[in-house]
């Protein structure tokens, strides 16, 4: 099969929280073969005609069998576009397991070298922004997440301690054991590890599973690591930032996301992380059902997915362009079933999403 073109178009969906996404949604066409639909999650293309340009002087004519050699071609390229690189490497790296998958007739993860699990332990985001701005109406996103019959969930701090104490205080004091804390995501806030240390201290009675990105500074991370006897996640992108964090004791687990060039990248990620003995799980919370599925496929054919993953495209938002969403029930997300990634778009949906 080869290339013949590729065409993109710049949708928009809600977030229950009140927030507006923008996802690329790609498709590569060829020779009489089937489309290939991919996504660059949580982005926008000011000037995405240029990126289709760009796309289309890389690819037409191009194999599209050729999944490896094609996302190392695109990851040399820079599209200097306000979606960032590494996503809009992604976004075909994804339409191209979908097309592989579809003209094989076989799943996306049968190409990634087959399945270790059919389902998956995932947790929903709070938003401490949401504490700061309405505590009130933050308490309610989490009635919300118990009426929908979830219970995991990780909490994004707000920057300020004494809020974010009462407010887990007050939300455990309600749910009781109807909820369980994943993790809570520093951001990279701290400068020093012993701000970051008193932070957790203050909130660590809540036994998250672990804490998140205490810092951008991989020496304050590696100070914060040593000392908090729990495990701490941090973001990885890229091979050399996997092994400076391996070589600095920055964490102990490997937070790995499809943005990050597509599932032919991180699974070398993983493969980094497994040597050396890092926890490693699928991290972000901004895919739509294209992203998400993607996600679910890479988690599904790695042996070491450690820790529940944070992907809540079903639960976070309220508009999809797919004619089904991924199953979310009680926590737990299942792998989409049929060719390529398992997503068939609905065009009125499709449509009414797009903006340009």
């Amino acid at each position: 099969m080869r290339i013949e073109r590729v065409t993109a178009r710049q949708i928009e969906t809600r977030r229950a929280y009140g927030r507006v996404s923008g996802h690329i949604i790609v498709e590569i066409h060829t020779d009489g073969g089937p489309v290939g639909l991919g996504e660059a999650s949580d982005s926008r293309a000011e000037d995405l005609p240029s990126v289709v340009s760009q796309y289309n002087a890389l690819l037409k004519g191009q194999d599209a069998t050729s999944i490896a050699p094609i996302n190392e071609r695109l990851a040399a390229h820079d599209f200097a576009s306000t979606a960032s690189n590494h996503h809009l490497v992604s976004a075909i790296d994804l339409a191209l397991y979908d097309l592989n998958g579809k003209a094989l007739g076989v799943p996306a993860w049968r190409l990634m070298g087959g399945k270790f699990r059919d389902r998956f332990y995932f947790c929903t985001p709070i938003f401490g922004i949401h504490v700061r701005d309405d505590f009130d109406t933050a308490k309610g996103h989490v009635q919300r997440l118990v009426d929908m019959g979830h219970h995991l969930f990780r909490y994004y701090i707000s920057r300020d301690v004494a809020r974010d104490s009462r407010f887990l205080n007050e939300v455990f004091s309600r749910f009781g054991d109807q909820i369980t804390l994943k993790q809570i995501d520093f951001q990279g806030w701290f400068k020093n590890a012993d701000d970051a240390l008193n932070y957790a201290d203050a909130l660590r009675h809540h036994n998250p599973m672990h804490f998140e990105q205490p810092s951008k500074d991989l020496a304050v991370s590696a100070e914060f690591t040593k000392r908090i006897g729990l495990p701490v996640s941090r973001h990885i992108s890229d091979l050399a930032s996997a092994q400076e964090a391996i070589e600095r004791g920055a964490c102990t687990a490997f937070n790995l996301t499809c943005i990050y060039r597509g599932p032919t990248y991180v699974r070398r990620l993983f493969a980094v992380g497994e040597a050396a003995g890092m926890k490693c799980f699928i991290g972000t919370d901004q895919e739509s059902t294209l992203g998400i599925a993607a996600q679910l496929h890479l988690a599904a054919s790695v042996p070491n997915l450690d820790l529940p993953i944070d992907p809540a495209g079903p639960v976070l938002y309220l508009d999809s362009p797919a004619a089904e969403r991924i199953r979310a029930e009680g926590s737990y997300m299942y792998l989409p079933s049929g060719p390529g990634l398992g997503v068939t778009l609905d065009p009125q949906k499709l449509d009414a999403l797009t903006v340009c």
